[in-house]
């Protein structure tokens, strides 16, 4: 059965490709994912996006979950340019941050999103899934807002010659100007 799969649903993806590759997160990559995506038509939706998700789950699908999680971890957990965290690549450890980050749980909170892990409210995965419940007049200024600090991320593994790079890209293709993210016709 082909399902038509909406671009919240291709934020949700985003969000699930972008966390770390534990044993169960890469099996239900692996099999489960791959097979959603083959089986809906959000290729019709979003081209782009769709070639990019598509090759990176190829990437996933051609490793080990040792080379996958050594290779997360070097990307995003040792190199400061790098890291998942929105808010720390301008105010790396200052007070600031923390009261912006305060913000942002209190956001998530207004907005009926339930945090299940313990990450920080600004850790990119966690964002991109609140951005799949988010209502556009909570989301558009939270994807501003962060935006400059989500391009240096996609230049930096640019950089790196990261397959990470694809996420990014779809990310940004689904949420500049808001239109696609909100599933409206672009003009």
């Amino acid at each position: 059965m082909v399902t038509k799969m909406t671009n919240k649903e291709l934020l949700q993806v985003i969000s699930i490709l972008m966390q770390y590759p534990s044993q169960e997160n890469v099996q239900f990559i692996k099999n489960d994912l791959k097979e959603m995506m083959n089986e809906s038509t959000f290729h019709e939706i979003n081209q782009e996006v769709a070639e990019k998700l598509q090759d990176f789950i190829a990437f996933v699908d051609s490793k080990s979950i040792d080379d996958l999680q050594d290779q997360y971890v070097r990307t995003f957990d040792f190199n400061e340019k790098t890291n998942l965290y929105l808010t720390y690549s301008k105010l790396k450890e200052e007070k600031e941050r923390g009261g912006r980050l305060v913000q942002l749980k209190q956001t998530y909170i207004k907005a009926g999103f339930v945090m299940d892990t313990e990450e920080m409210p600004d850790y990119f995965p966690l964002f991109v899934e609140f951005l799949t419940i988010a209502k556009e007049e909570v989301a558009m200024p939270l994807i501003t807002q962060f935006e400059e600090t989500i391009m240096n991320l996609k230049e930096e593994l640019q950089a790196l010659e990261s397959p990470y790079t694809q996420l990014i890209e779809a990310y940004l293709s689904l949420t500049q100007n808001g239109l696609i993210l909100f599933d409206r016709e672009v003009e």
